[in-house]
């Protein structure tokens, strides 16, 4: 796992899971509260005057809330948020999700973080982030299935 760079300074990691069934049935178990809350961690969402998403909230146990803006919402297909508490004290994450159809009543769900920096001094940050994915995509797979 090492994080990519390009020549602007953008830093990322990816992850991606295939899991069964339609876009839409993904679209609700990652773009819902109540979808979140099965599979990952207690999640509510704060909605705009136009009901879309503007802030989620994560809550990860007592005195740890990750709450996150959302920067763009294009449903059922993905969304972006971005979290100035991501890495204590360093750059803003941008957080990516997409869902892309696969084939056989499957779909993939990518996940992909990134900032712009003009160091490696957070790039534990980011790999770590992607190396905890594959425990909570089972989850999700199961939660499919």
């Amino acid at each position: 796992m090492a994080v990519s760079v390009d020549p602007s300074g953008r830093r990322w990691v990816s992850a991606e899971v295939r899991v069964p069934g339609s876009i839409d049935r993904a679209w609700s178990a990652i773009a819902t509260a109540e979808g979140i809350s099965t599979w990952f961690a207690p999640t509510s969402f704060e909605l705009g005057p136009d009901k879309t998403p503007r802030r989620i909230s994560f809550n990860f146990g007592p005195g740890n809330i990750d709450a996150v803006n959302v920067t763009a919402w294009n449903p059922p297909h993905g969304f972006a948020v971005e979290s100035s508490d991501f890495i204590p004290g360093g750059p803003s994450v941008t957080t990516q999700w997409n869902i892309l159809e696969a084939s056989n009543e499957t779909c993939e769900v990518c996940v992909q973080h990134q900032l712009v920096a003009d160091t490696d001094k957070w790039d534990g940050y980011l790999e770590g982030a992607e190396s905890g994915w594959p425990e909570f995509f089972d989850n999700l797979k199961s939660r499919l299935s």
